[in-house]
């Protein structure tokens, strides 16, 4: 059972990684998944290797933001991935304040109904 789900999570993050080279070309080519739900190391992993930042156990209210923001759509399978459902952001990089960590989404589309500010 565990080789099988292993084998479906890394389909899973296949498409995603498939889905990043199909939409990223030239210098244009920084990639940023948000999850709600927790991601395991060897999927981060994966996708660190391929240039994508991955975000995990991000709160709904912020993924409502995001989406005003940025002008994507949140999306409930990889399955439903496509061009229309991105978003985009001009910067998106991490501080260490103390002991916690903040993730900053700059530049956005929309930047009046968005608070870069938010702890991830």
């Amino acid at each position: 059972m565990v080789a099988a789900e292993r084998r479906s999570v890394d389909e899973r993050v296949q498409k995603i990684i498939d889905h990043k080279n199909k939409v990223c070309t030239g210098n244009d080519n920084n990639f940023v998944v948000i999850n709600q739900k927790g991601i395991d190391p060897p999927s981060l992993d994966l996708l660190a290797r391929e240039g994508i930042i991955a975000l995990w156990r991000a709160k709904r209210r912020n993924m409502e933001r995001l989406e005003l923001a940025c002008g994507g759509e949140a999306v409930n399978s990889v399955d439903d991935l496509n061009p229309d459902c991105l978003g985009w952001a001009g910067l998106v990089y991490e501080h260490v304040l103390g002991e916690e960590k903040y993730t900053f989404v700059e530049n956005v589309k929309n930047p009046l109904l968005y608070n870069p500010y938010q702890r991830y």
